[in-house]
């Protein structure tokens, strides 16, 4: 499906928007979305830049076959991300890729790395109660993203003939203000019909904090896709984090 871009956005957002509710698309990005794109990103959670490694035991479970073992994942390093588990080979798969997410998600940028310039934005539906909605001018996946008390509550995006949506309603706040999801959904559509193809409801049950860093205890996702519901549970232990060696005791 090739929708005319506001039509994307109001799909994408999940709620249908008067004509007189939407701003005309600027040319380029404007202020007010850059500083809240910019904040949005200074209290996202990321682990530490002084993180080398994280490792930890893992047991899951997924419509009643289990899986359990060991994960370790050297951070900024191709390959450095391996499991060594046993048991039933599709829940080894959903686990082997949901924890890789995970840490991939909250690997910070490797240190040295120039900093990449930021996109043009614009908002495009001013919204009080969800947030405004921010698009990123000229993405080929047509992104759009709500932020809400410096906060990204939403993401859209198209890809792949699919269009999908995150909706983050619960965080973590970490012990330097910044703001880690603890509970989403990702509901992805059909761009071509519109049609809702899948939708995964991720929870987290609890936080560690080895080092000062914050990892999950538990989690639980939920799927649903062609009619059916699988739930993959997941409980955590030994988690340990290498730090770089002028800080690896600190505590």
């Amino acid at each position: 499906m090739k929708l005319n871009w506001m039509l994307a956005l109001v799909c994408c957002g999940g709620a249908g928007l008067a004509a007189a509710d939407v701003k005309p698309l600027a040319p380029k990005g404007d202020s007010r979305a850059a500083a809240l794109m910019a904040e949005a990103a200074k209290t996202r959670y990321t682990w530490s830049p002084e993180v080398t490694a994280v490792s930890g035991k893992f047991s899951c479970e997924m419509n009643g076959k289990a899986v359990s073992g060991t994960f370790r994942s050297a951070l900024h390093q191709r390959g450095g991300f391996s499991i060594d588990a046993e048991g039933d080979a599709d829940t080894l798969k959903e686990v082997k890729d949901h924890i890789g997410s995970l840490i991939s998600h909250r690997t910070p940028p490797a240190p040295g790395k120039p900093q990449q310039a930021s996109p043009a934005t614009t908002i495009v539906v001013e919204d009080d109660e969800r947030g405004p909605l921010i698009m990123t001018v000229g993405d080929p996946m047509n992104s759009t993203q709500r932020i809400k008390d410096s906060k990204m509550v939403q993401v859209n995006r198209q890809m792949g003939g699919k269009r999908f949506t995150i909706d983050v309603t619960e965080f973590e706040k970490s012990a330097d203000d910044r703001y880690c999801p603890s509970a989403f959904t990702v509901t992805w559509w059909d761009a071509a019909t519109g049609k809702r193809v899948e939708k995964q409801s991720y929870s987290t049950q609890g936080f560690y904090t080895p080092n000062g860093q914050l990892f999950p205890q538990a989690e639980k996702v939920v799927s649903e896709k062609d009619g059916k519901s699988t739930a993959l549970a997941i409980r955590y232990s030994d988690i340990k984090f290498d730090m770089a060696p002028q800080n690896a005791e600190r505590k």
